[in-house]
């Protein structure tokens, strides 16, 4: 065999290991709509159809990066673990995890997948006394059913790709090169929660990214909110998390919104009267809280393993 020849066929190979790597298994997913405070919003909550341990249930979880553990609700799974008694020898009252101030327990080593995306065996936390309650005739209706919440605990050391135009995302081991080009920042991580900055009034600024705040573009304090915003409140509605019940208020922003050099388009700033988040901003060290709103244009890439998130 010839020089050229060979060299040709190493070209080959390395050409379609390159592709093989590349290759991504796409999760379609599914847009909640809701009306809060008598709007409708038909993109919510971001579901993704999922299975455990093989069980014959349609089941779908929302992603929220904004969660620090991936959980079952109570209520919600209380007729499957009646039905499924290896599925409820899996809970381990050594395994402890706090939501809301409540102290609760772990379900061990759940197969757990999506799609043609096998996340493996993991450890997933079951929020007492929360969700829809289920009845057994229920469970065996063909309707998907609303199972949980999925945290970035799944992600960790891996990249998460969401294609919000196309409504689909992928887990990979690296950032394929058709994203490589995305506009990309830096981000600090805590409990698995990532902060990104974006350049607010021309300072750079860092935000909690949570897929959790599908409808806000930007939440903060009031005091922050009135420095970009109109003088005017434009919107009000009120909202839960995790089941408390508070107003949050809008401004139309007049100030530019960069991440990196990229401009993004112009939206409403957010704020609550009552101080229920500030907390929470000044614990962390942050400005606020942004959502899906800025980014449903665009496919956002968030490497865990080299903290970098990325908007194409």
């Amino acid at each position: 065999m010839n020089r050229i020849k060979l060299l040709l066929i190493v070209a080959v190979l390395l050409s379609a290991n390159s592709l093989f790597a590349q290759k991504q298994n796409w999760i379609s997913f599914k847009w909640a709509g809701d009306s809060v405070s008598g709007k409708y919003f038909d993109k919510l909550a971001l579901m993704v159809p999922v299975t455990f341990d093989n069980l014959p249930y349609r089941f779908q979880m929302q992603l929220d990066l904004g969660a620090v553990e991936t959980i079952v609700y109570g209520n919600t799974i209380d007729p499957y673990l009646r039905r499924h008694p290896l599925l409820k020898s899996k809970l381990d009252t050594s395994l402890v995890f706090f939501i809301q101030s409540q102290k609760n327990y772990m379900l061990k080593d759940i197969d757990l997948s999506s799609g043609k995306t096998h996340f493996g065996k993991v450890n997933i936390g079951l929020f007492g006394n929360f969700g829809d309650t289920l009845t057994s005739d229920s469970i065996m209706t063909t309707s998907v059913k609303l199972i949980g919440t999925i945290a970035p605990d799944l992600f960790k050391g891996k990249v998460l790709i969401i294609d919000f135009p196309k409504n689909k995302l992928c887990v990979t081991g690296t950032v394929p090169g058709k994203y490589q080009k995305a506009t990309f920042v830096n981000f600090k991580e805590r409990n698995g929660r990532i902060f990104f900055p974006l350049v607010i009034n021309g300072k750079q600024e860092d935000l909690l990214f949570d897929t959790g705040s599908s409808i806000f573009s930007l939440l903060t304090t009031e005091h922050r909110a009135g420095e970009i915003g109109e003088e005017s409140i434009s919107d009000s509605l009120k909202i839960s998390s995790w089941g408390n019940y508070y107003y949050v208020y809008g401004k139309k922003i007049k100030s530019k919104i960069l991440i990196g050099n990229k401009l993004l388009k112009p939206s409403a700033v957010y704020f609550d009267k009552e101080e229920k988040l500030d907390y929470f901003y000044s614990d962390q060290n942050i400005w606020g809280i942004t959502g899906n709103a800025y980014f449903l244009n665009n496919t956002v890439i968030i490497d865990y393993k080299n903290k970098l998130f990325g908007v194409y």
